[in-house]
C-alpha cells in the first residue's frame, strides 16, 4: 500500500517526527513517501496509486484531486482543521478523512490566555519600547481588571472549555458563549455559563475568543458590521482559522477605535503579507499559527497519526470521533467504524 505526505515542508512537523510515522506505517505494510506539493495538479501527479494522503498543513485535497485518485482510501490530517479538503466529495467516493479533534485544546487555551493577558497588561508594547531605548513607565493603554470583564467564547468545544476553566476558575471572570451546536448535556455541566446568540455575544463581551471550525457559516463572520456592534474597548482573539475574520475590516476597526485590541495566531494568508497594516499596530499580538506547539500536543499528534491508518489497515477499525467526513459513515468502505 502506498501513502504520501504531500506537504512535508509546511513547518508544523519535523523530519524526525515524519520518520516515526514512516516507521509505524512500514510495520503495517504501508510505504510512506515524503513529498511537498503546492497545487492540485502536483498532488494528482505525485499521488497516483496512493491509498493514503497525509497533510501536515492544509493541502488542497479538492474534488478534482479525489476524483483523479481512484485508489485513494484515506486522507489523514495532522491537525483538526479540514477546510482545505472537500468532505462531500470524499464521502461520495468512500474516502475516509481523518483528523485529530482536541489534540491541542489545552495548548490553544493557554495561548489564548497568554494573548489576552499580554494585551491587557501591555507586555508586548513595553518590551518593544524598552528594546528601542525607551522607558514608558505607566504609559499606553490603562489595563482593565480581567476579574470585572466578560469573556465571550465563540465556540464551546474543548479549547473553549479549557479557556473557561482558566478565566472563570482562576480569575472569577464572567463567561458567556455562542455555540448553537453544543449539546444540552455539556451545557448542564456549566450552569454558570450563559449561552447566548451571536448578536448578544458581540454586544456583551469585553473579550471574544474564537474557537470554531472554518465553514461557510463562520467565514468572515467578524467584519465591519460585527465590529461596529462590539464595545469600543473590546478585544478579539483568534486561535482557530484566519478567514473567520475579515482581516482588512479588523485593521479598519483597530485603526478607527471600533475595538481596542486583537490577538491572532492565524491570519487569512499565511505568512502574513509584509505590508499588512496589522504589523504597524501596537495593540495587536501576532503568532505564526503555532497554537498547537507544545510537548503534550506533539506527543498526542504523532501517536495518533502513527496509529489511525495503520490500525485501520491491520485491524479494519476506524474510530468514529476521528472521521471528519461524517457522510462516509453510512458507506461501504470495508472498514468498521467504532
Amino acid at each position: 500500500m502506498k501513502a504520501v505526505v504531500v506537504d512535508k515542508e509546511y513547518g508544523s512537523v519535523t523530519a524526525e517526527e515524519l520518520a516515526l510515522v514512516q516507521e509505524a506505517y512500514a510495520k503495517a505494510g504501508i510505504e510512506l513517501e515524503l513529498c511537498h506539493f503546492t497545487t492540485e495538479d502536483e498532488i494528482i501527479d505525485g499521488c497516483q496509486g496512493a491509498a493514503v494522503i497525509l497533510g501536515t498543513g492544509n493541502p488542497p485535497v479538492t474534488r478534482k484531486v479525489i476524483e483523479s485518485l481512484p485508489e485513494l482510501r484515506f486522507v489523514q490530517r495532522f491537525g483538526v482543521g479540514v477546510n482545505s479538503i472537500d468532505l462531500d466529495a470524499a464521502a461520495e467516493h468512500g474516502v475516509i478523512v481523518l483528523n485529530l479533534p482536541g489534540f491541542c485544546a489545552k495548548e490553544l487555551a493557554d495561548l489564548a490566555c497568554a494573548m489576552i493577558m499580554g494585551l491587557i497588561r501591555n507586555t508586548n508594547y513595553y518590551d518593544r519600547e524598552i528594546r528601542k531605548g525607551n522607558w514608558p513607565k505607566c504609559q499606553y493603554l490603562l489595563p482593565p481588571d480581567v476579574r470585572e470583564l466578560t469573556l465571550g467564547l465563540y465556540g464551546f468545544g474543548a479549547a473553549g472549555r479549557y479557556l473557561h476553566d482558566i478565566f472563570h476558575g482562576g480569575f472569577g471572570t464572567k463567561v458567556i458563549s455562542c455555540d448553537p451546536y453544543v449539546p444540552e448535556t455539556v451545557k448542564a455541566q456549566y450552569p454558570h455559563v450563559e449561552f447566548v446568540t451571536f448578536e448578544e455575544m458581540i454586544e456583551q463581551s469585553d473579550i471574544i475568543s474564537i474557537h470554531v471550525n472554518l465553514t461557510p457559516e463562520t467565514t468572515h463572520v467578524f467584519n465591519k458590521d460585527t465590529f461596529r456592534k462590539m464595545k469600543h474597548t473590546a478585544m478579539l482573539i483568534n486561535t482557530s482559522r484566519g478567514p473567520v475574520i475579515n482581516q482588512k475590516d479588523l485593521a479598519w476597526a483597530l485603526q478607527n477605535g471600533e475595538i481596542r485590541y486583537a490577538g491572532l495566531d492565524t491570519v487569512e494568508k499565511e505568512p502574513i503579507e509584509k505590508d499588512d497594516p496589522l504589523l504597524q499596530l501596537d495593540n495587536v499580538i501576532l503568532g505564526p499559527h503555532s497554537g498547537s506547539y507544545g510537548i503534550g500536543a506533539k506527543k498526542t499528534q504523532i501517536s495518533m497519526v502513527c496509529t489511525l491508518v495503520p490500525d485501520a489497515v491491520t485491524k479494519g477499525a476506524v474510530p468514529r470521533r476521528n472521521v471528519a467526513d461524517r457522510g462516509v459513515l453510512s458507506k461501504e468502505t470495508g472498514y468498521q467504524f467504532v
